[in-house]
């Protein structure tokens, strides 16, 4: 019988257990972005204004699946001492559009897509592939409860190992008492 049965605790989910949804949700969401780009492109050629809306919503969902690479460097530049800098306050209002609050934009775009194909079959084919990316992005609501916690690109950093009066006094311990060296110590015997 499974102990956390017998001791009455549920079986908590892992973080881990859903870790390969954001390596699956990046590539899809760029290869998305160009097949939305290649269709307002083509609408375009074709003469139809509806073309330059989606070629601007192809860039805008382009640099909505690139943000965690603005992250990243944000993250890099602003380090744990210097994070409550005005561009990491700014960048944190910029991390609330992400994850499963790009479904409904990606659903009324890929449904817009779908509804007016303009004669090119291709729509199809983008409207339904950013109808799958929503739902792929509404997957991570069952790994995350915070807001912004798939932008953690980082690994967290404990800064309680930082405080330089630990560190002196690590050294102080190492340190031979003033008046004697290394050399007067006794030789410990090995046990």
């Amino acid at each position: 019988m499974d102990t956390n049965i017998r001791t009455g605790r549920r079986r908590q989910i892992n973080d881990n257990t859903c870790a390969c949804l954001y390596h699956l949700i990046r590539p899809y969401g760029f290869v998305t972005s160009l097949v939305v780009c290649g269709v307002g492109v083509d609408i375009t050629v074709h003469g139809y204004r509806a073309g330059i809306y989606i070629l601007v919503s192809s860039v805008i969902v382009f640099l909505l699946e690139i943000k965690w690479i603005f992250t990243l460097f944000v993250q890099l530049l602003c380090t744990n001492n210097d994070y409550t800098g005005n561009c990491a306050k700014c960048w944190n209002i910029c991390k609330i559009v992400g994850g499963w609050r790009l479904s409904p934009p990606y659903i009324a775009l890929g449904v817009a897509l779908i509804m007016w194909p303009h004669n090119l079959w291709l729509s199809y084919v983008a409207g339904i592939q950013l109808i799958i990316l929503a739902i792929l992005r509404l997957f991570t609501i069952f790994r995350y409860s915070g807001v912004g916690k798939d932008e953690g690109l980082l690994p967290q950093y404990d800064d309680s190992f930082d405080k330089s009066d630990n560190l002196s006094e690590a050294v102080d311990d190492a340190m031979p008492e003033p008046g004697h060296s290394l050399e007067d110590e006794e030789a410990i015997d090995d046990i």
